[in-house]
């Protein structure tokens, strides 16, 4: 069942054990071979519809197919003129999760996840701080993005993203808030995790045109994120996000060496 503000269920992720098997089977039910194809997905784009191959239920280890539910309209923040009132921009923007029982709330594979350990009345080292936010950028899909206009007007929006060791990719449409703001500066401010357990990342960012990244890499984006911004009409561009200063703490006795990288060299 669906309501009126949306388009339906427009993508489903399948978990398969053998992607190969699979790929084969499918292409033979759906008539066509697949549109998007890697060692760790393969798509089918057919009358509308997209279905995604996904072995051993990639990092969310699914175990049953996931349906995404398509707003109506414009997804994510192009859906109003001034981009304001949108849940989300990146891969969730445009496609809401809905669990059995049609609540509006992403489904249970993909619950935020807790603290990387219990709280602790002493601080931790910088070493610990660096594999926990690195567990995060590993683990994580989604990340608040913070960004400015050129004449400083500043915009906060979550994305989803894909963390490949060194940077950070995300896709968002190229004439929204956030899209033009990083364009234009090159600069973002991330925060991963909780306000009591929080990392801050300042990137550098590369822009690049939604056909320019290499085929792989946007399907494994895709793999992660459930999300594939190639084939949309809306025009979309990637931003690859390289952090350059991050920072880590949860309580106000781990401010003091909280810096765990600077000028994009990691301190410990």
């Amino acid at each position: 069942m669906t309501d009126s503000s949306t388009e339906g269920i427009k993508t489903v992720l399948c978990p398969v054990s053998d992607l190969h098997a699979a790929k084969a089977v499918y292409a033979a039910l759906l008539g066509t071979p697949p549109q998007h194809e890697s060692s760790y997905y393969v798509g089918f784009d057919v009358a509308g519809q997209h279905i995604g191959l996904v072995p051993g239920g990639g990092p969310q280890a699914m175990t049953a197919p996931v349906a995404l539910l398509a707003r109506a309209g414009h997804r994510g923040e192009a859906g109003r003129g001034d981009g304001h009132g949108c849940r989300r921009e990146g891969a969730r923007a445009r496609r809401r999760w809905r669990p059995s029982g049609g609540h509006r709330h992403r489904s249970r594979w993909q619950r935020p996840r807790a603290a990387s350990g219990p709280m602790s009345a002493d601080p931790r080292s910088g070493a610990q701080r660096r594999r926990d936010t690195e567990d995060r950028l590993t683990h994580d899909t989604d990340v608040w993005v913070a960004s400015a206009s050129a004449d400083g007007a500043p915009y906060l929006v979550p994305l989803s993203f894909d963390w490949d060791g060194e940077a950070l990719l995300m896709a968002t449409p190229a004439d929204s808030p956030t899209g033009r703001n990083l364009a234009a500066t090159r600069a973002v401010r991330l925060g991963l995790g909780h306000t009591r357990d929080v990392s801050m990342i300042e990137g550098e960012v590369e822009v690049l045109e939604i056909g320019a990244l290499p085929q792989e890499r946007g399907d494994r984006f895709t793999a992660r994120t459930g999300f594939d911004p190639r084939p949309l009409a809306t025009p979309y561009r990637w931003f690859r996000i390289s952090p350059r200063r991050i920072q880590a703490w949860r309580e106000a006795n781990e401010l003091p060496g909280r810096d765990l990288m600077r000028d994009g060299r990691w301190l410990v």
